[in-house]
């Protein structure tokens, strides 16, 4: 049987405060009951008549007042046995949910309508969370969770959100608790005022029968026993429910201190901190919304957030991630935000399985053009940064079309001076060729209007020198819907001087012999040698062969490059090491590090030599210095392994050793790899590592030896390889091993070639990069009296492949081997060219630095650009929800009440129950106790003074 309760909130559950007699519950059938009410009603019938018979003689008052006196006593006894008892019940209330997943993979940089010049997908996609109110809404209702995927199969958590109530509850609470202590303490001194109005009537009634007026004794003595029980009840009960407050802190006697419960409660519900909003950059599913511990995440910037990076989109197992890590009970709907084209993971067939099975409807938003218009694009440019006069070098452009039938249309490969912006913008491009150059040679070619992508290569042979610019321009068909996309550009540099490079061998090693023959063939190059264990007069296939290091800056400092075969450091001087760091770091020069088994143990376990230190700052590597065999390196090694690239490497130019990188990857994979490496302890901070040693027994501290790395060391670059042993690599190709060690050399003197200004050089990590990657900028730069320079920051121009204008800072590079060092960084958002500019000086003395960097989107993203309304429409109608296809033209508002209109909330409340209050049981048996006692006490006083038996 269950009495009355109160209830109260907290945060998202209500805790209700349940009274109810526990004897009650073990009565069962209806047997037991007629019973128990049969014995009452006999025991009550018995103890009137008794009572009346016994008592009939005296006044009325007094019969009544003994008998109601006994009734009460049975009453308080009958209460006692019932077992009246107190438990919390807690009904805890889930939110319902809303997850929004948005696809960030690079597909989503594409134009949202059938021309490119409208708003990318992912900027739609950033203005429909950021600016349209939607989350907002949702939030009111639901609790809201933005996720972004790609082609990770884990989402990664952008935003939660979550109601912020809990401070109003709190002070909600604060405010019912003050009014109801403040009604109990009233009440609590009223029961007493009762009690002690009861006992001064006892003592009345006895000064009256001592004053012999007989009369007035029974009324004396039933407003004495009314007045007795009314306060023992009021008072007993305030005191048997307030189990958190002493009898004198409810008379009001003792304002207390908070009880262990009191402290408890508070700390449950206490106010939270107020939350601020951070940067996106938690690990995919790390934190799931439907965990009450977890703090609200807040965007601060969505473009950002959403921008178009991935590689694949993964639908269904983003979708089948939000289903096994969320609710299904509460969560209202998934809303995808994506352009339905699902080309990696798992299918949207099981997504939609798993959603069926779980009763989650899906909302997909669809962003693109389902649209097929007439349109021939260049998708993208290949075309090298330097090359040298006569060298004939490949162009190569990737075309794309859509329309009702394939078309045959003419491509145009264009060259001119890089003395002014290319004009890409004009309406009519067809007769814009002067300002695109001069047409030098043009193929016709059939593209498939299915999205598939078409290659067309041209070849080239540059004739004078100096930065110059190629275009490739498509001559499209007189309906194409949009001309702007019929052009790419690229930029490049004819470089006439040689490049001066400067082999120090510690001995003949082949990878030595193999590039000093290479080297000395390229007509680009001047190669010069320097073989430590040489003797005097001997031969070798060089321009010039030194019989020590340089020992000048004008000697050393006419070299670009330095390729050192593992070196016998000791031989050369402190003088001459302090040369080779200036020219690294403020000449720009480009340093290979090889190392070996013979010097390279030898100078790292020479800790006392001042020499070392310096000459270890130059590797990209923190190296061992206790040997091969307490350092974790390996030497004479009976089985080779192939390397194990990273992510970066798939960015490193040197590493193309084939007309492309997939195909490139691909040898390198058949490679058969190396059977030595040097100990390596952990890859310095910022340098990059490109491969490593891939033996799993050599795996030290959960990471694999690193055999490829590279690191800016002031205006230069530094590489390591951790052994001579890419001469290997010929057993592939003899090509392959010198396309490896020509790119390389180049692009490690790349600073030197790109010292087109007398106050700094200006550098990138990488000149290709894939939408979405962020760029890193280096620049040395130095003031009008050549000093470095210093400035709180530098400010760069970034001309974007649309023509936009963005800013870029500069700022200063701690633990730089050189002052004047500056870097920055941005993240690539569209395909093209983009161009970094620095511009120093006043406008009678400007210098400019440029740098240009090429980005491309991934075949597999390019191969089905149009929206996917089949599959999307699939995942709505298969679990019963709606499919809203967002054009150029589609409202926001109109997205927005869709998605609140349908988004119906369906919290989940459970309840909790709790265990009996042991403080109230004793409480209650101390107050029934008390009021027994007053009852029988005070009957038998009565029935003495009334010499009853």
């Amino acid at each position: 049987m269950m009495g009355s309760m109160n209830t109260e909130s907290i945060g998202n559950s209500t805790q209700k405060i349940v009274y109810e007699f526990a004897r009650a519950a073990t009565l069962e059938g209806w047997w037991s009951w007629a019973l128990l009410i049969g014995s009452l009603a006999v025991l009550l019938f018995l103890c009137v008549r008794l009572y009346r018979r016994d008592v009939a003689e005296l006044s009325p008052v007094m019969r009544r007042t003994l008998i109601l006196l006994r009734l009460a006593t049975i009453a308080a006894l009958v209460f006692f046995f019932f077992d009246l008892h107190r438990r919390s019940e807690r009904m805890m209330t889930r939110s319902s949910e809303v997850v929004v997943l948005v696809d960030t993979s690079q597909s989503m940089s594409l134009s949202v309508g059938a021309m490119s010049a409208t708003e990318t997908r992912s900027d739609r996609a950033a203005r429909l969370l950021g600016n349209s109110g939607l989350l907002d809404k949702l939030e009111k209702e639901h609790l809201v969770s933005v996720y972004s995927f790609a082609q990770n199969s884990e989402p990664k958590l952008l935003e939660n959100r979550r109601a912020d109530s809990e401070s109003a509850t709190v002070r909600e609470l604060d405010a019912k608790a003050s009014e109801d202590l403040a009604g109990a303490s009233l009440a609590a001194q009223l029961g007493a005022l009762l009690v002690g109005l009861g006992l001064l009537l006892c003592i009345v009634s006895l000064l009256v029968g001592a004053a012999g007026k007989s009369g007035l004794i029974p009324w004396a003595i039933a407003s004495s026993a009314l007045s007795l029980f009314l306060g023992i009840v009021l008072l007993g009960s305030i005191y048997a429910v307030n189990t958190n407050r002493s009898l004198a802190e409810l008379l009001g006697t003792d304002s207390g201190s908070p009880t262990t419960e009191d402290t408890e409660r508070s700390s449950d519900i206490d106010e939270p901190s107020p939350i601020e909003p951070s940067p996106i950059e938690q690990s995919p599913m790390e934190q799931s919304p439907i965990d009450g511990a977890t703090e609200p995440i807040r965007v601060v910037d969505w473009a950002q957030a959403v921008a178009a990076a991935g590689t694949e989109s993964r639908i269904g197992d983003a979708i089948r991630n939000v289903l096994t890590d969320h609710d299904p009970s509460t969560l209202s709907g998934i809303v995808v935000v994506s352009d339905g084209q699902n080309n990696g993971g798992a299918g949207t067939a099981t997504a939609i399985a798993a959603a069926r099975r779980s009763q989650v409807a899906l909302y997909p938003l669809g962003l693109g053009s389902s649209d097929a218009p007439l349109n021939v694009r260049v998708v993208d440019l290949d075309a090298p940064r330097r090359v040298y006069p006569g060298d004939k070098f490949a162009i190569t452009a990737m075309l794309q079309a859509s329309g009702p039938n394939s078309v045959e249309v003419e491509v145009q490969l264009l060259d001119t001076l890089d003395d002014e912006p290319a004009d890409v913008s004009s309406s009519d491009l067809n007769n814009a060729a002067e300002n695109l150059g001069e047409v030098i040679d043009s193929q016709r070619v059939r593209i498939n209007s299915d999205g598939t992508l078409a290659a067309i290569r041209f070849e080239i042979e540059p004739e004078s020198v100096g930065r110059r610019r190629l275009a490739i321009r498509v001559i499209a068909p007189e309906n194409d819907q949009n001309r702007r996309d019929d052009v790419r550009t690229a930029r490049y540099e004819v470089v006439a001087k040689k490049l001066r490079v400067l082999a120090v061998a510690g001995g003949p090693t082949r990878e030595y012999r193999f590039i000093r023959n290479l080297m000395f063939r390229d007509k680009s190059i001047e190669f010069d040698v320097w073989l430590q264990t040489g003797m005097p007069g001997m031969s070798q296939d060089a321009d010039k062969v030194l019989t020590e290091f340089p020992s000048d800056p004008e000697s050393l400092f006419e070299y670009d490059s330095i390729i050192m075969f593992d070196p016998d450091w000791t031989a050369i001087s402190a003088e001459s090491i302090d040369l080779v760091d200036r020219w690294i770091s403020q000449q720009a020069g480009g340093l290979i590090l090889i190392a070996g088994p013979v010097y390279h143990p030898q100078w790292t376990r020479m800790r006392t030599d001042p020499r070392i230190n310096r000459i270890s700052g130059f590797y990209p590597v923190n190296l061992t210095t206790r040997g091969a065999l307490l350092g974790g390196g390996r030497q004479g090694g009976e089985n080779p392994w192939p390397l194990e690239f990273t992510p970066e490497a798939r960015r490193a130019e040197f590493l193309w050793i084939a007309d492309d990188p997939a195909e490139s990857f691909d040898i390198w994979e058949k490679f058969g790899g190396v059977f030595d490496f040097v100990g390596v302890k952990s890859p310095k901070p910022g340098a990059k590592v490109y491969a490593h040693f891939s033996d799993p027994t050599t795996e030290i501290g959960g990471s694999l030896p690193v055999y490829l790395a590279s690191h800016f060391y002031g205006a230069g670059r530094v590489y390591f390889q951790g052994s001579g042993e890419m001469w290997r690599l010929r057993g592939e190709s003899d090509a392959y091993f010198d396309s490896y060690y020509t790119k390389l050399v180049r692009w490690v003197s790349e600073g030197r070639l790109l010292r087109d200004s007398t106050r700094g050089v200006l550098l990138i990590d990488s000149s290709r990069a894939m939408i979405g990657e962020t760029i890193a900028i280096r620049a040395i730069l130095t003031d009008d009296q050549f000093e470095p320079l210093d400035v709180p920051e530098v400010a760069a121009k970034l001309l974007a492949p649309s023509g936009r204008i963005d800013d870029v800072k500069l700022l200063p590079l701690k633990g730089e081997p050189r002052p004047g060092t500056y870097g920055g960084q941005f993240i690539a958002r569209e395909a093209g060219n983009y161009e970094i500019r620095v511009t120093l000086g006043d406008a009678l003395d400007e210098q400019v630095l440029q740098q240009s960097v090429q980005v491309r989107l991934p075949t597999i993203e390019l191969e089905r650009p149009r929206r996917n309304d089949d599959e999307l429409q699939q995942l709505a109608d298969m679990t019963g929800g709606i499919y809203t296809a967002i054009d150029s033209e589609t409202s926001d508002e109109s997205v927005v009440s869709t998605l609140t209109s349908t988004l119906k909330p369906q919290p989940q409340t459970t309840v909790l129950p709790g265990t009996p209050d042991l403080d109230f049981n004793r409480r209650r048996n101390v107050v029934l106790m008390w009021l027994i006692a007053t009852l029988l006490t005070m009957e038998w006083v009565t029935r003495r003074l009334h010499r009853l038996a």
